[in-house]
């Protein structure tokens, strides 16, 4: 008996072995390939990034009677021209800053003066004097003299630009023709799994396109709202404080908010230099505040009680991947680091053999109770979820009685803190008060809407007997 348990522990151990050194040569491999496949597969990864901006506002076209092909063409050009518009608008703004040239003896002034500032500062300034040659009164002179700044004709510069616009244009022309292949291809491809692999594989596979689906819109969608919300209000706060080109550093502020963590820090760092060149000390202080306080409502407040745990990946994990796209592909890896990890954690999640290295990339280990809380957070409970939910069940060893009871109190808490019932939540609820007497007028008042004070009660008692019950078993 010992020796069987000893040998089934053994190759248990093998098992998991092999799997992480096969996971590690498959993300080897995969490195390598976006290192020296950059020119393929960059274009590729963005095309499908937006893949999935376009799909949600496409999704909802179709189920308005849309031909799907039409629902993303209409999507693209959408796009397109709000692309074009707000990079006219930044240009142009760029554009007449750089034409006007009171406006920059003004930004030269106050900068000299405050470089003239900076060197009378006890410890600072000594520093400053010793590492440059000599003293022209200008910061722009004195940081020549130290090699910044210097070098390069008006023909070099002229031929750098027209060499970046070319491959700019290039690169957009790439991810528009596998834009379009995706579009063709993700409706096709399901039906070439099925005809592939009959049988169990295709139920796998559809599972997880929905998981992917149902996490990366959600993704998109939250983090596209709360970028255009903190946009605006930072557009606001600089406009208040007559920064030049707020327009461009709102849209920065826009695109930075997909980088997780330091984007929206690294997107505030334009408008201060500005402000410490023409705010004075108190002003560019209200400004940093108000600008830090913007951020932090809306990445750490409102998009958390959005999107709660959509994606569920570990921030340290998330960090690396972000640095190390940086590395690889500059501020393009930054915004298609999360997308693209998520994808990778819910196929990893999906294989048995493979599933603990997802659990190690998961922000937290939720008990089952939890899992359906962030399930039912938004009302609704997408087949996506149910899967997940079902196999957690599995794998902790739950009974389907305690899930049910699980099920409708976290469905009960969800209606009471939102105030409204939805159609999913409400079934729960149903399920729960079935025979229980005590509980006819919930059973046949609710629906979704506006939950009264006399229903509250009752859910708030049925939230105690579930829980009793729960303590009981």
């Amino acid at each position: 008996m010992g020796e069987s348990s000893y040998n089934t522990s053994n190759s248990s151990f093998h098992r998991r072995i092999a799997t992480f050194s096969h996971s590690a040569i498959l993300l080897t491999v995969f490195c390598l390939g976006m290192i020296h496949l950059e020119s393929v597969l960059k274009p590729f990864f963005i095309a499908l990034g937006i893949y999935f901006v376009l799909k949600p506002g496409a999704d909802y076209l179709s189920k308005n009677n849309f031909p799907v092909f039409l629902s993303y063409l209409t999507m693209l050009l959408l796009f397109i021209l709000i692309l074009i518009s707000t990079a006219f608008f930044a240009w142009s703004q760029a554009q007449g800053l750089i034409e006007d040239e009171e406006r920059q003896e003004e930004y030269n002034g106050k900068l000299n003066q405050k470089w003239k500032n900076l060197k009378n500062v006890p410890i600072i300034g000594p520093a400053i004097t010793e590492s440059v040659k000599g003293d022209s009164g200008t910061i722009g002179g004195d940081l020549e003299s130290v090699g910044i700044g210097s070098g390069g004709t008006a023909t070099d510069l002229i031929a750098s630009v027209v060499s970046e616009v070319g491959a700019f244009v290039t690169t957009g022309i790439t991810v528009l023709f596998f834009l379009i292949f995706i579009i063709f291809e993700a409706h096709l491809l399901p039906g070439r799994i099925e005809r592939a692999w009959p049988g169990s594989s295709t139920g796998r596979v559809e599972i997880i396109q929905t998981q992917i689906e149902e996490g990366i819109n959600t993704y998109i969608i939250v983090k596209t709202g709360c970028g255009l919300g903190s946009a605006f209000i930072a557009a606001i706060i600089m406009l208040m404080f007559d920064i030049d080109l707020w327009f461009v550093w709102a849209v920065m502020t826009f695109i930075l908010n997909y980088v997780p963590y330091i984007g929206s820090l690294i997107a505030t760092i334009p408008p201060l230099i500005l402000g410490i060149i023409l705010l004075k000390p108190s002003m560019l202080l209200l400004m940093t505040l108000l600008l830090l306080v913007n951020q932090q409502v809306w990445g750490n407040y409102i998009e958390t009680k959005w999107a709660g745990r959509a994606l569920d990946l570990s921030p340290v994990f998330l960090l690396l991947i972000t640095a190390f796209s940086f590395w690889l592909w500059g501020i393009v890896g930054m915004i298609l680091a999360v997308p693209l990890f998520a994808i990778v954690k819910i196929v990893l999640e999906n294989i048995e053999e493979t599933r603990p290295i997802a659990i190690l990339l998961s922000e937290r280990a939720p008990t089952l109770e939890e899992a359906w809380q962030d399930a039912l957070k938004d009302g609704n409970l997408s087949s996506g979820e149910f899967y997940k939910l079902s196999e957690l069940q599995k794998s902790l060893g739950v009974s389907d009685e305690e899930v049910a009871r699980i099920s409708s109190r976290s469905a009960a808490q969800t209606i009471l803190k939102r105030g409204r019932a939805r159609a999913d939540e409400i079934e729960f609820i149903l399920t729960a008060t079935h025979g229980r007497d005590d509980f006819t007028e919930l059973r046949e008042k609710i629906s979704p809407g506006r939950v009264p004070k006399n229903l509250r009660r009752q859910l708030e008692n049925l939230i105690e007997i579930l829980e009793e019950e729960s303590e009981e078993e």
